[in-house]
């Protein structure tokens, strides 16, 4: 089992970086980090000693590091990018590298050089744990558990933080290539927002990845990039994250144009 998912690790890296000359296909690079979040660096490490194969964790934790930082590359700035930076980092290189040791390896492959009980360098028999020293380690790995889920739950609280979308109808001007387009922010968060254009005739088409500035009249301006659109809004992220009080002043001035809009519609 280990060597089939070296075998698919590798076919998945092969995939992602010929997207990355070609272009084609570009489902490639969620399939590769799907591999990578269904198999975590650490256990994989653990489970290439077990079978005696520590000779090529190396070159498979070199490889597995670089192929992450070509995935965001890629997120970030583009598959132009990735691709310059993959032949900086002699990707395809490595990954050859690793394909001609690890894949040729038979599947009842046995270590000669390091058995179960010996250590490297003629160290002679490992010594075996005591007791004390198994439970200590189950403590000490049920404690790391521990706090590694406390991390992780703070983080996903953060973010949750940071992407609460909050519903809104705050009118804004929107500047881009030198136009300008009123619209409006039909929901905010910290990092983005969704945005619709008003009383154009010709709505704006906007690129994806395009520079904008978004201006809200008496609050502030914010430079943001376009990530999608369809035939009514588009939505763009910021470039820098909104800080709390800003978000504050931007949700309280909607909250002031509601009020202002609540008795001219009693009126009518």
């Amino acid at each position: 089992m280990l060597q089939s998912d070296l075998t698919l690790m590798q076919h998945e890296m092969r995939q992602f970086l010929e997207f990355l000359q070609s272009g084609r296909e570009d489902g490639q690079a969620r399939q590769l980090r799907n591999w990578m979040q269904d198999h975590p660096a650490v256990p994989l490490r653990m489970r290439m000693r077990r079978a005696g194969m520590g000779a090529y964790e190396p070159i498979t934790m070199r490889l597995i590091t670089q192929q992450k930082g070509l995935l965001e590359v890629y997120r970030f700035h583009g598959r132009e990018r990735a691709e310059i930076s993959a032949g900086r980092l002699g990707a395809q290189v490595l990954l050859e590298e690793f394909s001609s040791q690890v894949i040729p390896l038979p599947c009842d492959f046995a270590p000669t050089e390091l058995q179960t009980g010996q250590a490297k360098a003629g160290l002679g028999q490992l010594l075996p744990y005591r007791r004390t020293t198994a439970i200590a380690s189950t403590l000490l790995a049920l404690i790391l558990g521990a706090a590694g889920l406390f991390l992780a739950e703070r983080v996903t609280r953060k973010r949750l933080r940071l992407t609460r979308r909050y519903h809104c109808s705050l009118p804004c001007t929107l500047h881009c290539n030198q136009r300008r387009y009123p619209a409006k922010i039909v929901d905010i968060s910290r990092v983005g927002a969704k945005i619709r254009v008003l009383e154009q005739s010709q709505e704006p088409q906007f690129e994806i990845k395009e520079d904008v500035c978004v201006s809200v009249p008496g609050v502030a301006s914010f430079d943001a990039q376009v990530l999608w659109q369809n035939a009514d809004y588009f939505g763009v992220k910021f470039n820098a994250k909104l800080l709390r009080a800003e978000l504050k002043a931007l949700l309280n001035s909607n909250q002031a144009v509601e009020e202002q809009q609540e008795p001219a519609a009693t009126q009518a």
